[in-house]
């Protein structure tokens, strides 16, 4: 058991400075950062003002001593800034340990850019992203100028198993230019009542029922079984199709500023650049993510 909790001398003192970060630094802010929310009632919890000041100052400390993204698990492409590689690329055993201690506070995820659930979109779109979903998107996720959400839980249905998906994605080919429309409603959707979120990878389920795609025939052609019937597509939350519908609660607590939403996608117009990877490959993507998510 002892071998499997060693770590190499690199990785030890990486371990050794999160320990005094987490417990010297992270820990004594959590008071600030309740302080800050104390008092906040309705749409203030959810402003950009509610983001406690000792979030960014944080980071900042985080970025300074070479804590920051450490989750990643390999180099980052030429085309993204090799300023945003960690100090140290970790086994997922490594890493791991390094989850525990950042564990103790609730604040020290967030403060080194490895919390959820944007750690988890980042993998997808360095492992399945094209050049330009990273740079527009994965850019901004890995300097912690934004913050994003994981689109899968429905109210309707079981949703542990991702091929009970109901949220739709219509293809429709319009002279020769194909669209796609997502429609749905999402729920515990956490991070989206974040100021910060500006972005959504969404699952949702192929639909080519439309008079352009051949109707019932084509959608028994490309359904590929139930494990390749869905989609991901990335959507901006500042679509006017996307709506916050509320916030939800775990035990009374509503975990603002960062939150769980129900959220509504509402006729939302998407072309093909918005797809990951393509057409039915959104259980295979959300599997891939939500495996190292087991983690961290």
């Amino acid at each position: 058991m002892s071998s499997l909790l060693t770590l190499s001398k690199a990785a030890s003192e990486l371990h050794a400075k999160l320990e005094h970060f987490v417990k010297n630094q992270c820990e004594p802010a959590e008071k600030e950062y309740e302080a800050h929310m104390e008092g906040r009632i309705g749409a203030d919890r959810w402003s950009i003002d509610a983001i406690p000041p000792c979030i960014q100052h944080l980071k900042a400390e985080a970025r300074r001593l070479g804590l920051w993204n450490l989750f990643l698990p390999h180099p980052l492409p030429s085309h993204i800034p090799s300023n945003l590689s960690p100090t140290l690329y970790l086994t997922n055993r490594e890493y791991g340990i390094l989850c525990e201690t950042m564990g103790r506070s609730s604040l020290a995820p967030e403060a080194c850019n490895c919390s959820a659930p944007d750690t988890g979109n980042m993998e997808v779109l360095l492992k399945h992203g094209t050049k330009e979903q990273q740079l527009q998107y994965l850019v901004p996720l890995l300097n912690g100028t934004i913050r994003s959400a994981f689109l899968m839980t429905e109210p309707a249905v079981a949703s542990s198993d991702a091929t009970n998906i109901q949220t739709t994605l219509q293809k429709r080919v319009i002279e020769g230019s194909v669209r796609y429309v997502l429609n749905g409603t999402k729920w515990w959707s956490t991070g989206a009542m974040d100021p910060r979120c500006k972005v959504a990878i969404v699952l949702a389920k192929m639909d080519y029922s439309h008079p352009s795609c051949g109707g019932e025939a084509q959608q028994g052609k490309k359904g590929g079984g139930r494990h390749g019937a869905h989609t991901v597509v990335i959507v901006p939350m500042d679509h006017p199709g996307v709506k916050l519908v509320r916030p939800l609660t775990v035990f009374g607590y509503d975990d603002a500023p960062h939150g769980h939403a129900e959220v509504s996608l509402h006729n939302i117009d998407l072309d093909a650049s918005s797809l990951v990877l393509g057409e039915g490959r959104g259980f295979e993507i959300a599997q891939s993510r939500l495996g190292p998510g087991r983690i961290h």
